[in-house]
Parts: structure tokens; sequence; C-alpha cells
């Protein structure tokens, strides 16, 4: 079998290794086999080199486009005055249900691994705030959102890539606020004008 050599970008090394540590989340691979498969992941050039890395998973990054993923249990984040918050390394459900009275629900997709093409979110924010930090490249649906007097901002830019999940938010918002923006620059980013869209960084 010939092997690919079309020339991968960052983004596709990316989803190979969120691929990756999914496996090693739930046993398949062990933390030795984690490392090695890392690094071949980033040194890798071509797509060829990088269906290898995978090769014995069940499902590889580059190939979720076909391959449906299974469903899950929907994640279900609920607060009267408190704060929660889902951040860092997680595995991304079909369905999130939020309930946000008055406090506040932050969900952070930037190092989450997401096998589905779409995640739908229930949410409704009384007077509390419900936050979603979500990757360049994604795409983020707010229009079935009904408010009587709070917010819906959506600062999430253009229509989703090719193959990138579609976050679609339905529910109400009556004095609270619900929002979607992408990742925030640090300071020391901001310093070194690297651009907030890692896309737009330029090769080395």
């Amino acid at each position: 079998m010939t092997q690919d050599k079309t020339r991968a970008s960052d983004a596709d090394r990316d989803d190979v290794a969120e691929q990756i540590r999914s496996a090693a989340a739930d046993g398949r691979l062990g933390l030795d086999e984690l490392d090695e498969r890392l690094a071949a992941t980033y040194s890798a050039k071509t797509h060829g080199e990088l269906a290898h890395v995978t090769q014995d998973l069940a499902v590889t990054a580059l190939s979720r486009s076909a391959t449906p993923a299974p469903r899950t249990s929907p994640l279900q984040l609920r607060t009267r005055s408190g704060s929660l918050a889902k951040t860092g390394y997680w595995s991304v459900p079909s369905e999130i249900v939020i309930e946000c009275t008055s406090g506040t629900v932050k969900l952070d997709f930037t190092e989450a691994t997401c096998p589905h093409h779409e995640v739908n979110v229930s949410a409704s924010a009384s007077s509390g705030t419900v936050l979603l930090v979500v990757p360049f490249g994604w795409g983020v649906d707010m229009d079935s959102v009904a408010t009587s007097s709070g917010s819906i901002v959506n600062r999430v830019i253009g229509h989703a890539e090719p193959g990138a999940p579609v976050i679609r938010i339905t529910g109400t918002v009556k004095s609270g606020t619900i929002k979607a923006r992408h990742p925030r620059r640090t300071f020391w980013q901001w310093l070194t004008r690297v651009p907030r869209d890692p896309r737009l960084r330029r090769p080395k």
C-alpha cells in the first residue's frame, strides 16, 4: 500500500496528538508509548507518517470525518450562585446541558479532544454567565438562543473549517449572558506579537 506523501500541517499534527492522548487516557496506550508517539507525531512531515502513528488505534484523528463518533452521556453542569469550569484536557461529549442561575459556568475547549462533528449545548442563564472558549477553526451557532433582557454574544470568527466541530447552542437567557469567544493571548504572546490565531503564525 502506497503511503500518503502529502504534506501535513500543524493542525493535522495537533489532531493526531489529541487522538493519541485520548487513547492513553482510556488505557489503550501506556505512558512510554504516549511519549514515543507524540514525538513521532510532531516530527512527522506527511499524512502517511501520521497515519502510521495511529494505525493500530480504533479511530484515527485523520479519519474522524469518515467515522461517526460513539454517542456519549450528556455532560451536565448546574450552579445557582457558584462557579463551575471545564478546562484543560477533557473529552467533549455530543451533548452538554448547562443551568446557570446567578453564578458562572465556563467551558474551555482549547485543550479538549472532540470526536464529534457537532456538539449540542442546551444552556439557560437566568442572571449568571455562560462562557465558551473555542479554538480557532471551530464553529459556533447561537441562532436558536432566545433572550428577554440578557445578552447573547458570539465572537467566534468565521465558519468552521472542514471536519472541525460545530457547537450548536440552544436555550434561554433572562438577564444573564451567554458568550462564545476565541482564546486570549497571554501577556508574553501579546508582548512578542504572537498572533491570536495559531494558523497565522509564520513558519520557522
